[in-house]
Formats: structure tokens, C-alpha cells, sequence
């Protein structure tokens, strides 16, 4: 079933990059005063979540005398997104994009955060944001039914994406199997494949990312960022909710009016926010070894003999590395 109408954003070159590589970066066609608004919005939202101490947050890598706030979680809440950030999405016209992109009636969005880390370097590990059947890694991505999105507002270079070709069934793979993917996923600390393994993406102002979520993935990022990332499916319901400003669906807890939980009981009762983060801030011990660890990258070299164990012998074989100085002011 072909789509009636398409967005002309949308360029072939476009749909020809999604399907075979499995992401593509498309120009929003915002104007500089909506650029300029939203990131006015956007510091407004993050002084506003420290200031209220906004629960449903993740912190990365808690430094001693900044608060490195990361993420923030259900950033369409009426308590802290702002008429700036509504203006943007009135604007930017995501679902029309996704329903030309995926040929879908109605995009549904069931995660949505902003994320807005300080001035910090940041590697997180390879990942994939969606499970399924290994065997179909190789398919055109189009075929998926989940899309992520990634809306940026900053210039920002670092996002890893693993290339089809060295993903599971490639004919390059790094992964051979499910125990090396596993392997991978779940290793202590960031994990560097051969450079030629991995598209960097080079995040401009006013686009969006859409990518495969089936792919093999790593958050990356050289500074400061605010960035929304978002994921997506073809919602064949109609029970779902939609907020004024955006054009398509969302989930119960991503609606703007939703009453948010006061306290740790209160989230305890509700089974919708057991997957949202409410992060504390680290202990000041745990603060004051990040921050001396970002400056100096001691802590994995320290620990070079426990690293190196027979897990890490399996994937090196494959061609994976430690990011010996990943979120360390020597990243690289």
C-alpha cells in the first residue's frame, strides 16, 4: 500500500539510504527563529528540572561540582516542557516525515527523553534498541516495525552505528552469535570495533536521524548536546492520545497532562512508570572518582588484569577493543 501523499522533504535519496544502510538524516526546513526559540525553550526545561529536582531524569558519569544532568524523561510534561518546545514540533511535522518514510497511517511514540548532558565527554555501550529475530539484521530496514528518531538541536558528531555489513550475517560480522552479541551488550565498560566498522554520525542543527533500531548502536557525543530522542510504531489503534502541538499518537505517560508521581511510593503503585528512570544523584565518594577519572582515565587501566578475562578474549577475537579513555577527557 503506497502512502497518498508524501512529504516533500522526503527525498529518494532519502528512503534509498534508510532501506539499505538503515538510517538517514533529513533537513527539518526550520527557520533560525524557531532554532533560536527552542534552544532558549531547551535551557529553560533543563534549569527548570534541576531547579525542581524533576524525577523522571538519567544521569551519567555524576561529577562532583556539576550537576551533569543527562536525560530528561517525559519532557512533554505540562510541569516542565514549555510553549518554545510545542512551537518546534508544530513545526518540524515528525509523523508526517514517518508516515512517508515507513508508509505508515499512524505513528505512535512510546519513548520519548531529551537529552542535555553538560559539557562532557560521553561513550556509552553498543546496544540495540529493539529485539527480534538476528536473521532478519540483513533485511531493508524499511521492513521494520519500529523507528527511532533522533531531533537535533546542536551540532553533534560521536553516534556510532555498526554497518550491516559487520553486523550478524554480514559478510564482514563481528558478530558471529548471539553469546558474542550478549558479550558485547553487556561488557563492563565501552567497547571500540575497527574504525571501518561504524558510521560516526554528523548530527546538524534542524535535522533528524531516523535509523533501524534492530541496528547495532552506541551513544556517543564530544559536549555539550540537547538532542530528543524518540521511538516510534505503526499504531493500528485508536485508544492513544495526541498532544496539541505534535502530529501523532503518543502513549498514556507520554500525554502532556499526565500527573506525575510525587515520590518513590507513589511510582511504586503505577506499572506505566516502572520503565522510566527516576534517577538519584550519586553518592559525593562515586562523584569525586568520576571526576577524577574524566580527567585522568585511570580507573580501567587500574583494572586491566580483571578486564581481561576470558569473555573479553571472545570478542577481541571478533575485532572488538576497549575504549580504554571513553568518558574521560581524552576520548577520542
Amino acid at each position: 500500500m503506497s502512502f497518498l501523499t508524501k512529504d516533500k522533504r522526503l527525498k529518494k535519496k532519502n528512503i534509498e539510504e534508510f532501506n539499505s544502510r538503515g538510517w538517514t538524516l533529513i533537513d527539518l526546513k526550520l527557520s533560525q527563529n524557531i532554532i533560536n526559540n527552542t534552544l532558549r525553550g531547551l535551557e529553560n526545561i533543563r534549569k527548570d528540572a534541576i531547579k525542581k529536582n524533576y524525577k523522571p531524569r538519567r544521569i551519567y558519569y555524576d561529577h562532583l561540582i556539576s550537576n551533569n544532568l543527562s536525560a530528561i524523561e517525559l519532557p512533554f510534561n505540562k510541569s516542565i516542557c514549555n510553549k518554545d518546545i510545542h512551537n518546534l514540533f508544530i513545526k518540524a511535522k515528525i509523523g508526517s516525515l514517518i508516515k512517508s518514510l515507513m508508509n505508515w497511517q499512524s505513528p505512535c511514540c512510546d519513548l520519548s527523553r531529551l537529552f542535555c548532558m553538560g559539557d562532557f565527554k560521553y561513550r556509552g555501550n553498543w546496544h540495540r534498541d529493539y529485539k527480534g529475530d538476528l536473521t532478519t539484521i540483513q533485511n531493508s530496514s524499511s521492513e521494520r516495525s519500529v523507528l527511532l528518531a533522533g531531533i537535533y538541536l546542536t551540532n553533534q558528531k560521536g553516534f556510532r552505528i555498526l554497518k550491516k555489513d559487520y553486523d550478524f550475517n554480514g559478510i564482514k560480522t563481528i558478530i558471529k552469535n548471539e553469546y558474542v552479541e550478549d558479550t558485547v551488550n553487556s561488557f563492563q565498560y565501552p567497547l571500540n570495533p575497527p574504525s571501518e566498522s561504524y558510521y560516526e554520525i554528523e548530527g546538524k542543527v534542524g535535522h533528524v536521524l531516523f535509523f533501524d533500531p534492530f541496528l547495532m548502536h552506541q551513544g556517543s557525543t564530544f559536549g555539550s548536546r540537547f538532542d530528543f530522542h524518540m521511538k516510534f510504531y505503526d499504531s493500528k489503534e485508536s485508544k492513544f492520545k495526541r498532544n496539541i502541538f505534535q502530529d501523532f499518537d503518543v502513549i498514556d505517560i507520554l500525554d502532556e497532562n499526565l500527573e506525575l508521581p510525587v515520590n518513590s511510593q507513589e511510582i511504586a503503585k503505577f506499572k506505566k512508570f516502572h520503565k522510566i528512570p527516576f534517577d538519584k544523584k550519586s553518592t559525593v565518594i562515586q562523584r569525586i572518582r568520576n571526576s577524577i577519572d574524566y580527567r585522568i582515565g585511570l580507573r580501567k587501566i587500574l583494572k586491566f588484569k580483571k578486564i581481561k578475562n576470558s569473555k573479553y578474549k571472545l570478542i577481541k577475537k571478533s575485532g572488538w577493543n576497549i575504549d580504554w579513555f571513553s568518558n574521560t577527557q581524552w576520548q577520542k
